[in-house]
């Protein structure tokens, strides 16, 4: 089984909260017998080691228990562009793109993590600060581009009794917004000659789309919706079988798109499991 913790989810086996040392021993055991792999992204290390108030010995402990269960070999692309990439590999040749970081950066964070446990927290590298304050400008890059999504749909007339569903607000306001998410990436033309339609195949558009439509969804009916960590259930999107988050709108947001192949589920429940 492969799957993707997002990092509050690392943060919850860090500091034992919905889970005991004896969970943890087994969700070792199902990683060394080669059972379960888990996926990371280049966020989780942005989000574990930039803007918090704790001391270097404390994330560096944070990042040796995080490498120790999943794998810095193969780190997600950051998720802003992660969907660009994605888009134009549609255009051009109708899939997704390679979702994993290219060489060069991959090097860079595997030399500064190296740095950085030998320091016991003390040293970041340049080429590795560089890779994280890129991973945060794509964050935001993506939450912008969902942003400039959503008014897409601005004009779309909704009936005099608002919407009943999300399956009837995701009818009428996909194509608007996957539109708006070729032209962001510079390919709406190409994109809409293969059709737009197709960009629902491609994992990490389709959950995008989602993640773009379910807060605007909230906002219409005066919902209230953290969808500040919807990047998350982009990359495990790409990438996993299971996805595990103890975020309720993570897991609503998989409800509302389900995908192919991809479970949701909580790190309580995914422990239990194991």
């Amino acid at each position: 089984m492969i799957a993707y913790f997002d990092t509050q989810a690392f943060d919850h086996v860090y500091k034992k909260i919905g889970c005991t040392s004896a969970d943890i021993a087994n969700l070792r055991k199902a990683i060394y017998g080669r059972e379960l792999s888990i996926r990371l992204s280049v966020h989780t290390l942005d989000e574990i080691l930039l803007g918090r108030k704790v001391s270097p010995q404390a994330f560096a402990a944070q990042i040796k228990l995080t490498l120790s269960l999943a794998s810095s070999r193969t780190l997600i692309k950051p998720c802003g562009q992660l969907l660009l990439d994605d888009l134009r590999a549609y255009a051009a040749r109708g899939e997704a793109d390679r979702p994993f970081l290219p060489g060069d950066m991959q090097n860079a964070v595997a030399d500064g993590i190296a740095a950085l446990i030998e320091s016991d927290g003390e040293e970041m590298e340049d080429d590795f600060l560089a890779v994280l304050d890129q991973a945060q400008r794509e964050k935001q890059r993506f939450f912008t581009m969902l942003e400039e999504a959503r008014r897409a749909v601005d004009a779309l007339s909704r009936p005099a009794s608002g919407w009943a569903t999300f399956d009837q607000y995701l009818d009428v306001a996909a194509l608007p917004v996957l539109g708006a998410l070729a032209e962001q990436a510079g390919v709406s033309d190409p994109c809409r000659e293969r059709g737009l339609h197709g960009l629902l195949e491609i994992k990490s558009v389709r959950m995008s789309l989602g993640a773009a439509l379910t807060a605007s969804f909230a906002q219409a009916i005066t919902e209230a919706v953290n969808s500040s960590t919807f990047h998350h259930a982009v990359s495990a999107a790409t990438v996993a079988e299971t996805y595990v988050s103890d975020s309720a709108a993570n897991r609503e947001l998989l409800v509302h798109m389900p995908i192919e192949g991809l479970n949701v589920t909580s790190l309580p429940e995914f422990l239990k499991r194991l």
